[in-house]
């Protein structure tokens, strides 16, 4: 039986991922308003009764809503902004 190398390559890439994968914050992480934003993406307010989504770019204040302080839910990865 011959073992094809290829294959190894292929399905060791796929479990470990890019490195740029495992550096991202998980989806579902949340953040305050006026705190950095920890990962480019779009987050939803963390409250079912509200659904504004906005993105934010990494580094940036996480925004208020209406003037007000609100907890922010990552939802989506930016890819374009990382």
């Amino acid at each position: 039986m011959k073992i094809d190398s290829s294959n190894l390559t292929m399905a060791t890439v796929a479990a470990y991922g890019s490195q740029t994968e495992s550096s991202r914050s998980p989806l579902g992480i949340k953040r305050s308003s006026g705190n950095a934003c920890p990962q480019s993406g779009y987050w939803r307010i963390d409250n079912p009764a509200v659904t504004n989504v906005v993105n934010v770019i990494k580094g940036d204040t996480m925004p208020w809503q209406n003037g007000y302080p609100v907890t922010w839910k990552l939802i989506e990865y930016d890819l374009k902004n990382e």
